[in-house]
């Protein structure tokens, strides 16, 4: 769900405020740099902050303000791998800004999510950041942050409504988008594919919205051609993803295609398909290092990178230009338009597991 915090809408305009908006953020990167000199490791802690060795610009960019605790929430923990990125992006963040970063995890418990919200709202940090999975649950603490006049950012997914005019700004990828340039993808590798054929469209929350509008993008596509999706809820386990998606292979052997819609599932996507005995293309959305592998052995054609690593960096630089210097956080398309395939999946094996 990359929609603007305040419209899930997909318009051109928007996409391309955003686009800008991403231009912008990352033109910071390089002068950040600079201030890995002397920042201490810490990276392995779950609270990131810089030491007093750590070197800042005469603009006062990592000092101005006095009050530098921000408060990271993560909804799944970041021993998963997609989620090992972002924590990473965060943290390497935080140190480059002096930030006291304060990271917890509900371990995907969406009321401990929104307790975790509670009480830092209670702890009153300098800024805080979530992540928007349910467009109701978190609204009574994610204004009472607001109005505490603490700045809120949402990565990842973020919601349209009340919840989200009590948030400054997103980082996250236009997930329909995407989807349909997977789907546009699919259907050029494998024209075969057409009308009343179906493609199994796997994810881990169907009713959740990142769910609805990656399957969106990628229907749109296949209704194209007239083709059809089957969506199958795997849950974020490893084990019963793999299970639940062999099982339905197995009773739908004349599948044409399988589009995992989240990283769980596509990790999983290539073992099912060698357990039930099924030969059908895939292309999918997230990484990782089995998804990479896919990649390399040719069992997995494209994969949507949505960028983690980016959506973790950025959300902590803009609360760190918001506390030093009032500037206002903007939207940020993390994935833009690209996909991971075997011409370029070198770089992405290089990385896999750590920033991508």
């Amino acid at each position: 769900m990359p929609h603007s915090a305040h419209s899930t809408g997909s318009a051109p305009a928007l996409r391309r405020t955003r686009r800008v908006s991403c231009l912008r953020a990352l033109a910071v990167v390089p002068a950040l740099a600079l201030l890995a000199v002397g920042c201490s490791s810490g990276a392995d802690d779950d609270t990131a902050s810089a030491s007093g060795k750590s070197v800042s610009p005469a603009s006062g960019l990592g000092s101005k303000a006095k009050d530098r605790k921000v408060t990271f929430l993560l909804p799944q923990d970041p021993g998963d791998p997609f989620w090992t990125t972002i924590a990473q992006g965060a943290k390497d963040a935080a140190q480059l800004l002096n930030l006291d970063l304060n990271m917890q995890t509900s371990s995907g418990d969406q009321t401990k999510y929104n307790d975790l919200i509670g009480s830092a709202v209670a702890d009153k940090p300098a800024a805080l950041a979530v992540v928007l999975d349910d467009p109701n649950k978190y609204t009574e603490n994610v204004c009472a942050a607001q109005k505490a006049g603490i700045p809120v950012m949402s990565y990842n997914i973020t919601q349209a409504g009340t919840v989200g005019a009590c948030t400054l700004g997103f980082v996250g990828q236009d997930f329909e988008e995407v989807g349909y340039l997977l789907g546009k993808r699919l259907l050029a590798d494998n024209p075969d594919i057409g009308k009343g054929d179906t493609v199994l469209t796997p994810v881990e929350f169907p009713d959740q919205v990142y769910a609805v509008q990656r399957h969106a993008g990628v229907k749109r596509a296949l209704d194209e051609v007239g083709a059809k999706t089957d969506i199958l809820g795997t849950g974020i386990e490893d084990s019963a993803a793999l299970d639940k998606i062999t099982q339905y292979l197995l009773g739908h052997k004349k599948t044409a295609a399988v589009v995992p819609l989240g990283g769980t599932p596509h990790r999983n996507v290539v073992k099912a398909l060698e357990d039930s005995g099924v030969k059908a293309p895939v292309v999918g959305f997230d990484l990782a290092p089995q998804i990479v592998s896919g990649i390399e052995s040719g069992a997995i054609d494209a994969a949507a990178d949505q960028q983690g690593y980016v959506q973790g960096f950025q959300t902590v630089v803009e609360l760190g230009l918001k506390l030093d210097f009032g500037l206002s956080p903007a939207d940020i398309n993390s994935g833009g338009s690209g996909l991971v395939d075997k011409s370029n999946v070198g770089i992405a094996k290089e990385l896999a597991g750590k920033v991508r």
